[in-house]
């Protein structure tokens, strides 16, 4: 949890969150996920080391080329999951 609104709000905040999280690169957030699970339960040399293995396996998509190319050229991203 990182905020707190009224109840009247709290459908239109998803909604944003949600929003957020759907304009990100798929490949990175699932990496992300995968590390939040996973590593929650490892001790913490072993959650660094899966969260290395999933940075790597991420930098090395098209996604991640994608990212700072878009952001050089002022665009929005086009990520393709790959």
């Amino acid at each position: 949890m990182n905020r707190v609104v009224p109840a009247f709000k709290l459908m239109d905040e998803a909604r944003a969150l949600a929003d957020t999280l759907l304009a990100r690169g798929p490949v990175a957030l699932r990496a992300a996920k995968r590390a939040i699970l996973e590593g929650a339960s490892l001790p913490f040399d072993e959650a660094m080391n899966l969260e290395l293995q999933l940075f790597n396996s991420v930098m090395r998509t098209q996604d991640a080329v994608e990212g700072p190319r878009a952001f050089a050229e002022k665009r929005a991203p086009n990520y393709q999951g790959r």
